[in-house]
Formats: C-alpha cells, sequence, structure tokens
C-alpha cells in the first residue's frame, strides 16, 4: 500500500462503511479515517489506547481490517504500538514539535516557490474566500474553528503548487502541528497568528512571493510558546 494513503486521504470527505468502493477506498483505510478524525476532534488524545474490538465493534466490522487500519496510522507517524500496551495514540516531545515546524516552515515556502505565476484571478478569489471565514470566526474568537480554517487555506497553497510529492510531505507534517496547535494554541495564540496570515496573502495576491516567504517563519515559530 502507498506509504502515505493516510495522512492525505484522512483529511478530506466522510465515511462510508455501507459501499466500500464508494471514495475509491479500501475498508481499512476508512476505518482509519474514522480514527483519524476521532483523534482530530480530541476524542482520542495522545497517550490514549486504541482497542481494536471497542473499534470493530462500533463500526460493526471484523477485527482485521481495523488492524490493518491500525497499521496505516502506525506508518503514517499517528499512532505507535508498544509492547505489553498494545496501540496507542501518539505524543511528541517538544524537541520533535519544533523540528516538524522547521520542516513545515521549509514546505510552505518550496509552496510558495512553486506557485508562481498560478495565482490566477480564481486562484486570488478562493484564497480571498478561505481568508474571510478565517476572518469570521476569529472575530467570534472561536479557536478550534479558527486552527481548521487556517489549515484549508495553507493546504490551497499546496494545491496549487501542484507538486504531488510536497503535498504528501506537508499532510504528514500536518497531523503533528495540528494536534500541538488544539492543546497548546491560546485566543492570544490567534491573535499573533491571524494578522500574519493577512499579510501573507497580501504578498502572494501582489505577487511579492519573496516577502511572503519571510512572513512565514515568524509566523510559525511564534505559535510555539
Amino acid at each position: 500500500m502507498d506509504k502515505f494513503c493516510g495522512v492525505k486521504r484522512l483529511n478530506k470527505g466522510r465515511l462510508g462503511y455501507n459501499d466500500e468502493n464508494r471514495f475509491g477506498e479500501s475498508l481499512p483505510e476508512q476505518i482509519a479515517k474514522h480514527i483519524f478524525e476521532k483523534i482530530m476532534k480530541g476524542d482520542l488524545l495522545p497517550g490514549d489506547k486504541i482497542v481494536e474490538e471497542h473499534v470493530s465493534s462500533e463500526l460493526n466490522t471484523s477485527r482485521a481490517p481495523v488492524r490493518e487500519a491500525l497499521y496505516l496510522l502506525q506508518v503514517d507517524n499517528i499512532v505507535e504500538r508498544i509492547p505489553r500496551k498494545g496501540t496507542i495514540v501518539k505524543s511528541f516531545t517538544n524537541v520533535e514539535i519544533r523540528e516538524y515546524t522547521e520542516v513545515m516552515v521549509g514546505l510552505i515556502q518550496m509552496a510558495l516557490d512553486l506557485s508562481k505565476g498560478k495565482w490566477t484571478l480564481d486562484n486570488q478569489e478562493s484564497l480571498d474566500v478561505k481568508l474571510e471565514k478565517m476572518r469570521e470566526v476569529f472575530e467570534a474568537d472561536e479557536l478550534l474553528i479558527y486552527q481548521q480554517k487556517s489549515t484549508d487555506l495553507t493546504s490551497f497553497l499546496f494545491e496549487v503548487a501542484e507538486n504531488k510529492a510536497l503535498s504528501k510531505f506537508y499532510y504528514e507534517a500536518l497531523y503533528i502541528l495540528t494536534v500541538f496547535a488544539e492543546v497548546k494554541w491560546t485566543i492570544d495564540t490567534m491573535r499573533f497568528f491571524h494578522p500574519r496570515m493577512q499579510a501573507l496573502v497580501k504578498c502572494i495576491k501582489e505577487n511579492k512571493l519573496e516577502q511572503a516567504k519571510k512572513i512565514v517563519p515568524d509566523l510559525l515559530y511564534n505559535t510555539l510558546d
């Protein structure tokens, strides 16, 4: 199976257990998506144990596809299998979070480089729509929803860049940083972050991509504190 079958697809779509091929996904991939969504919503936290029997009972399926789903999540560094403890949701050290942030900075900067010449009026309009959705939840102090809308905008940069390999690495790093943000971010973090996202979008629309790239480190590193 594709090593990266988990992270990118886990971020999209809804499950359809009664129609295994509806989205071109195998049953283990659908189950992996379901587990991932529970992690993203905070129903499963770092350190929580995932019990095959409970998942299979919840989804009314056998344990074999659940076991394979957990393997897919393990490959994607979302869960880890610990001897005598079973499969648990992975937690990360501050050093690991810093390393993933450094990688994410580089990936976003590369996406900006690869997006050069691709910011059509339609793409700019889509960017504006995503920023407007961020603004609405920002003004309402909806922190978790704001994080989701911010991810939508950042992911769009990679869509415009149109580089599959880059997107794979992005989605792999995205999970870890999303979980970190859900735990660590505060309203003050959001208030620091939003004007810099506005500045980033402004630079992109003005075709000042080098200036946009300079915003990225400040945008991300200062959210670690």
